[in-house]
């Protein structure tokens, strides 16, 4: 959709919202989602129990499910009209809080009893602040684990993944699992690799690597250690070709091409587990990502927050409170398989459901999870980054000449900010 027409579509659905009559000494408060169908429902029966425990406020409900949400939401705000309590993703938390779009919660939290603060991942908690403030807090966590067609391994004799596996272990079952077809579209893989943003940087951590030295503002992806983790993943492509030549674009479809049977291994998170619960005689399971030099993953989240421009703060921290509850996320955890964030709900009800795969993996590996670079200017000046990464990934560059271009672009672009 182009921009002009964006903007028409915003001011018309918040001018019928203006428009619209409401019961006299009600309150409409608004949400903002970015979820698939089957989320959506689950929010609308979660709203309906708010409303019925909540009379005199009535939510209206707003979910923009395709990649521009993001983008969407930014408009409203700077249109003035920001939805009072909005679903964010974790990389727009921070630039949010920094442009003064967002509650600092923590007055609100002191004055009800509601919200068990203390029940949040502390982590994650710290990852919501920004300047000593609370602005968010996660609704679910999700960490990069290795998904795996056990169908596969077992046909080609290839033992399971397993705890404390490595890259030579990755790298070696990949070979055995890649088989060339008549043609190319009969192709198996042994494995499919997103190097792009942030899926790159487990791999650079566990190597010994940093992406960022926020002290100075300095880029660091141009390491040794970060050099030595990127070769290895663009290897898998070009040199063992156990990998497809994918595009950004073709990466979007693996998770079918997994669920096909063409790929025997593929990076994800608890997000895609509803997508491979709907495919037919696959039988799949999780394990840890390989472990270079040391373990690590990415540490992410999707959060929930109130605009700072709410004319309703109570009810809004009401319907804030009632979506981050442990019984909404028991239920999104039982319905959809989101990974919880409260402590008492991941490893409770979550860890001890009886599930077709292994939770343990997930809840285990937030404990050497890692956050990307959380500071306001990232969604910025990443491009740079994913700009040289897609240009190793195509053999354009050599690993060294892009990372060291990058490494110059987001270090320069971050200097007029310090």
């Amino acid at each position: 959709m182009r921009k002009g027409g964006l903007f028409l579509w915003i001011a018309l659905g918040l001018l019928a919202a203006g428009c619209a009559t409401k019961p006299a000494g009600q309150t409409t408060i608004t949400l903002f989602t970015w979820v698939p169908p089957q989320e959506y429902r689950l929010n609308l029966q979660l709203i309906r129990e708010f409303e019925k425990t909540h009379t005199g406020v009535e939510v209206r409900y707003i979910n923009e499910p395709g990649g521009r949400a993001m983008d969407k939401l930014q408009v409203m705000i700077g249109a003035g009209k920001p939805p009072d309590v909005m679903s964010i993703h974790g990389a727009f938390v921070i630039p949010l809080a920094a442009q003064g779009a967002l509650l600092d919660l923590e007055p609100l939290i002191r004055q009800q009893r509601e919200l068990n603060l203390s029940d949040f991942l502390p982590r994650m908690v710290n990852m919501c602040r920004w300047q000593g403030k609370l602005y968010s807090l996660p609704r679910y966590t999700s960490v990069y684990v290795m998904f795996y067609n056990k169908g596969l391994f077992d046909a080609a004799g290839v033992p399971l993944p397993s705890d404390g596996w490595t890259w030579d272990g990755y790298l070696a079952a990949a070979k055995k699992l890649t088989k060339r077809g008549a043609s190319p579209a009969q192709d198996q893989w042994g494995c499919v690799i997103d190097v792009w943003s942030a899926r790159a940087f487990p791999w650079i951590w566990q190597s010994g690597g940093e992406i960022l030295d926020k002290k100075t503002m300095r880029c660091l992806v141009n390491s040794p250690q970060a050099i030595e983790a990127v070769q290895f993943l663009t290897s898998l492509r070009h040199r063992w070709k156990v990998c497809p030549p994918t595009s950004q674009e073709d990466y979007r479809e693996t998770k079918e091409w997994f669920k096909g049977g063409r790929v025997a291994m593929f990076v994800s998170g608890a997000w895609d587990i509803q997508v491979l619960r709907q495919a037919e005689n696959l039988q799949w399971d999780v394990a840890p990502l390989p472990k270079g030099k040391q373990p690590a993953t990415l540490l992410g989240m999707e959060n929930y927050a109130i605009a700072a421009k709410t004319e309703h703060p109570r009810e809004a921290f009401e319907l804030f409170s009632f979506l981050l509850s442990p019984r909404a996320q028991k239920l999104m955890a039982d319905r959809l398989d989101k990974q919880p964030s409260l402590h008492s709900v991941l490893y409770g009800p979550y860890l001890k459901a009886k599930v077709n795969y292994n939770r343990k993996v997930l809840v285990d590996a937030i404990s050497y999870g890692r956050e990307a670079p959380n500071i306001p200017e990232w969604t910025r000046v990443e491009r740079h980054l994913n700009e040289q990464m897609d240009r190793i990934w195509q053999g354009e560059v050599s690993v060294e000449e892009g990372l060291r271009t990058a490494a110059q672009r987001v270090t320069q672009a971050l200097r007029p900010r310090r």
